[in-house]
């Protein structure tokens, strides 16, 4: 899989699919932002791959009228 992406945000990340993907991407070279609602999950995740090859940001994206608030303060800064 190529992937021309360095810096990748999954969202999801604790389980399933996005975990999956995550560790993809990981493999393959890019740095992660993981993302979930699972604290321990995300944890797990770092200690699996490193924190040089990934982060975690705690969320849970079923609570829509928090998505801009979480947006601005984890993401706005990469958008410039």
């Amino acid at each position: 899989m190529s992937f021309p992406y360095k810096k990748i945000l999954v969202i999801g990340a604790t389980s399933g699919i996005g975990q999956a993907l995550a560790s993809r991407f990981v493999k393959e070279g890019s740095k992660v932002i993981v993302v979930g609602r699972r604290h321990e999950r995300l944890d797990e995740f770092i200690q699996s791959h490193g924190k040089e090859n990934a982060s975690a940001v705690p969320f849970d994206i079923s609570e829509i009228e928090k998505i801009p608030d979480f947006a601005t303060k984890y993401f706005a800064p990469f958008c410039r």
